[in-house]
Order: structure tokens, then sequence, then C-alpha cells
């Protein structure tokens, strides 16, 4: 029976980026099997599955959740790899829903368990996963130092999924410094690679990356053009947290074209979508704009409901961040 929980948690870890709704069922399965017969590495395997495909699908707490079970069989069996994966997620989650100290903490520890093993695909994924943090928090030359060595990592490995997450990463630290067309390039890049794999999230997501930076470059017709396809894969995907963070996005370009009534009504509804996910950086985002909107037009009420509702944003949110890829 081992050998079926085995099989079981292999298949559900190949297709949980395609197919989460059968990779969660398949780790349920080798969980009940592994259950059944005490098999406590199957078992953390399961957990670990079940992580990654809240992860995938946006369910951040109970991925912390699944995570923190498989991290404390993985504990159990002196299993430093597993630990490292588990704390992995452990780290994206709490990223997805702001809580950034959290999920520093989280990488740090997966990166120790990592390089005490000598692990190089777990020490490019963690490096990668401290830099958007430094990046987060502003220390663009220690994030990009951190992307430039997983990156390295990642093209040793033909990892061409990671390849582009980091080569997505590293457009948002250009953009962060300003050096919009470098981004673009970057950005470009990482849309090629995610289009050559058949991966409508990350397709989607860089296109908000282009998106955002075109409308840097005051290119507002691009800008759109690229923010409305990343909205309808979004929409396609049922992806609340990418639908909210992309119509934030478009707000910013029609509040530049001047259209500010679509403005506020894209950011009202990125406000709604944000506290529906419990997402802070979406809240904060949404209420900031909403607040500078409100008292900009005469005879609107509600600046108060912008201004007040930013406390409920996280402690290091960059307003309208450009989305990472772990």
């Amino acid at each position: 029976m081992k050998e079926e929980i085995q099989r079981l948690n292999k298949e559900a870890e190949a297709i949980y980026r395609q197919n989460p709704a059968r990779a969660e069922e398949l780790a349920r399965q080798a969980q009940a099997l592994a259950h059944e017969i005490g098999d406590r590495a199957g078992l953390a395997e399961s957990w670990l599955n079940l992580a990654s495909v809240c992860l995938r699908t946006e369910r951040y707490a109970e991925g912390i959740q699944a995570a923190r079970e498989a991290l404390a069989l993985f504990t159990e069996l002196d299993d430093l790899r597993g630990k490292a994966r588990a704390l992995y997620i452990v780290g994206i989650c709490h990223r997805g829903l702001g809580e950034m100290n959290k999920a520093m903490l989280a990488h740090q520890e997966s990166l120790k368990c990592a390089e005490a093993i000598s692990e190089k695909k777990s020490i490019a994924i963690a490096l990668n996963n401290i830099a958007l943090l430094h990046q987060q928090f502003a220390d663009y030359s220690a994030a990009l130092e951190n992307y430039l060595k997983s990156l390295r990592l990642f093209q040793e490995l033909g990892d061409r999924y990671r390849e582009a997450s980091v080569r997505g990463n590293i457009g948002i630290v250009y953009e962060y410094n300003r050096e919009y067309e470098n981004a673009l390039k970057e950005y470009q890049a990482a849309l090629v690679l995610f289009e050559s794999l058949n991966l409508k999230k990350e397709i989607a997501s860089a296109l908000v990356n282009i998106g955002n930076t075109f409308e840097a470059l005051n290119d507002f017709e691009n800008a759109r053009h690229a923010l409305e396809k990343s909205l309808r894969l979004h929409e396609e995907l049922n992806s609340l947290d990418g639908i909210a963070r992309t119509k934030n996005s478009l707000a910013i370009v029609y509040e530049k074209k001047g259209e500010d009534e679509r403005a506020i009504e894209l950011y009202c509804e990125a406000l709604a979508i944000g506290e529906q996910v419990a997402n802070k950086r979406h809240i904060a985002i949404a209420c900031l704009n909403l607040g500078r909107l409100y008292s900009k037009k005469q005879g609107i009420k509600g600046d108060e409901r912008g201004y007040s509702t930013l406390e409920q944003g996280s402690e290091n949110v960059a307003f309208r961040q450009p989305k990472t890829r772990a």
C-alpha cells in the first residue's frame, strides 16, 4: 500500500499547478491510506500536497495549517528537505495574507534547512522568496543580490518555471528603481516562458506587471490592453486575489487618464474583494486611492471611508506593488 500512497502523492505533486482540484482529490486519497497503515512519511507528503493546492487556489490560512501539519511530521522524521519545503509554503501563505515578517522568518528557516543538506533547488527557492521580501521592505540591493543567486541556480537546474518567476521579480526591482524599459524586458521574457508552459495564472500575473510598467511609461493604451487581458484570465480562473489586484491597477490607469468615476468604481470593486479575501495589501491600496479621489471631487461623500480603512492595511504595504512570484 505504501507504493500506492507514493504514486498518489507523486501524481498530485505533478499536476497541482494545472489541475488543483484533481491534485487535492489525489492528496486526500493518499492521506486516507497513510492514516490507515500509519505511514508517517506518506502522510507528511499528502499534507504538503494539500498545502500546495491551498496555496495555488489562494486559500492561504488553510494552506498554513496544512503546511504546519506536514512540518510537524517532517520534523518528527528528521527530514530537512521536507521541512524546507513545508516552511516555503508557510512563508508564501503568510505573504499572501500580508504578514511579511512571519513570511521572512519562515523563509529564513527554510533556507537553513536547505543549506544544511546542500539541496540546490530548495536553496534557490528560499533565496528567491527572501529576495522578494527584501524588495517589499524596499531593500532593493539585497533583493537583487538574492535574485541573481537564485536565477543562476534555477538556470543550472533547467527549471523554466522558476527562471521565469525570478526574471519577473528582477523586473520588479528595475521598476522600483524607475528603470522601466529594463523592467519591461524582464516581464516580457517571463511572459514568454510562462506562455510556453501554458500556465494561465502566471500569464495573468505577468500581464499585470507589464500593464503597470506601460502605465509608468504613460503608455495608457498598452497598459489598459495588458490589464484587461489579465483581468479576463483572472476571472476565468476565479482568482479573487488576482481580480482585486488587477482592478486596482486598472483604476490607476483610468485615474491618470482623468476618468475619475471609472477609477472610483474599480477601486471600490477591488476594496470589496480585498475585504472578502482578507488581503490587507489590496484593502490598503484601494482605500488610499479612494481617499485621495474622494477628497478631490466635490459633492461625493466618503473620503472618511477611504482614509479610515487604511488602518486595516498591513504594516509593510508598498502601494500598488507589482506581483512577485515565489
